[in-house]
């Protein structure tokens, strides 16, 4: 039997309603299990730390370990308080998207059974009449039983599509009640993780005052000079993974041409790329004559004096293919742009992009923090072909 136009209608809200549900689950469950193992990692390392730090002597408590410690734990916290303020964002949106589809189901419900209502009264009241008149005016017994049948059918479709709506929106209550409970969660261990954030600045303060203590010492620099070699090796060893994986899969840097972040000749943009910050160069690429030790060490970016919490932006479309934390650098995250190039981020306090996550140009990467024991907060830029470094003010615009 074919289905009226109400009919119709109504199978299409139905759809529209487990549709709906259906998306917002499939849609979420990717970005769910990827905050889900982000918080997981982050609580496992700073767990570590927490214990770390616990086990510490008051002698070792004044050295410079136990202060990059310190900072390493501050960064962990401030970034899986972004984790948790992510997860409830997300889960915000789900809550109020359950709640405009459990609107449009009463309102539709409330449609269907006012109708159904006044076709049965409208039935009742001239049901004797109508059927004396079909019996008249009817051909044959058939017609009289396909009449029947059809109101009995269109009667039990009404009370089944009314049903399975009330069904469906107790499940969308269902959902809706699970991530309230969900979100009324996560807002308390942010407000938790929030007050242990408060309570580190007082370890930062601390640190500042024995930075400036340790500064008279010159085993400090020397200790930094060995984290900054320690750090360009990790850096370039991170490169070689990412080179390798490349030119294993060389079909990767020819994206569709529907594809979110536009592929670019990256080398046709020297000379032309945005800042990653606005500030002053207090230490440029090359040769860098050290002022307490006098030794000579090479500088493989340029370091960009900023405030702490100044945002840092990607200076072109890329791929995110590397987000770790180095003693004495804080965060770093490497962007491969395609054809080999590379560009590193580090000195940042907070991360804002994931592993593998594409990012276009201008977008925000992180935010410049007080890691590593700088003198003043930096962001350290590199830029990188293969495994050959390169001049980054030749680059930038």
């Amino acid at each position: 039997m074919r289905l009226s136009i109400s009919q119709k209608r109504r199978f299409a809200v139905r759809v529209a309603i487990v549709l709906t549900i259906f998306t917002l689950s499939a849609k979420n469950i990717f970005s769910q299990q990827s905050h889900r193992d982000e918080l997981n990692k982050l609580r496992r390392e700073i767990k570590k730390l927490e214990t770390k730090l616990k086990n510490r002597s008051a002698r070792e408590s004044k050295t410079l370990e136990y202060l990059e410690d310190v900072d390493r734990k501050i960064s962990l916290t401030k970034n899986i308080i972004l984790r948790y303020k992510a997860e409830i964002e997300d889960q915000q949106f789900r809550v109020d998207s359950l709640e405009v589809t459990l609107a449009q189901s009463e309102k539709r419900l409330q449609e269907l059974q006012k109708s159904y209502a006044l076709r049965i009264a409208s039935m009742y009241k001239r049901g004797r009449i109508s059927t004396l008149e079909l019996l008249l005016s009817a051909r044959s017994f058939n017609q009289v039983k396909i009449w029947a049948e059809y109101q009995q059918r269109l009667a039990e479709n009404d009370a089944r599509v009314i049903r399975n709506i009330r069904l469906e929106k107790g499940r969308a209550l269902e959902a809706r009640d699970q991530l309230k409970t969900a979100l009324q969660k996560q807002e308390s261990l942010l407000a938790e993780k929030q007050a242990e954030e408060r309570s580190l600045e007082k370890d930062r303060s601390a640190k500042k005052a024995l930075v400036r203590k340790l500064r008279q010492d010159k085993s400090l620099y020397r200790r930094q000079i060995a984290d900054y070699q320690a750090a360009i090796q990790e850096i370039q060893r991170l490169i070689a993974e990412a080179e390798k994986k490349r030119t294993r899969e060389p079909e990767v840097e020819k994206a569709p041409v529907d594809a979110v972040v536009p592929v670019q000749n990256f080398a046709s943009l020297q000379g032309r790329l945005p800042w990653p910050v606005q500030g002053q160069i207090i230490r440029r690429y090359g040769p860098y004559k050290h002022p307490v030790l006098k030794t000579i060490t090479d500088n493989l970016g340029i370091d960009i004096k900023v405030p702490v919490g100044t945002e840092v932006h990607a200076v072109a479309a890329g791929k995110v293919t590397a987000i770790t934390w180095q003693r004495g650098r804080g965060n770093l995250v490497i962007v491969n742009h395609g054809g080999g190039y590379y560009t590193v981020y580090t000195h940042l306090d907070e991360i804002y992009v994931q592993l593998q996550q594409d990012v276009v140009a201008g977008q925000t990467i992180g935010a410049v923090g007080e890691a590593g024991s700088s003198e003043t907060p930096v962001l350290h830029f590199q830029v990188w072909n293969k495994f050959e470094h390169l001049n980054p003010e030749n680059w930038l615009q």
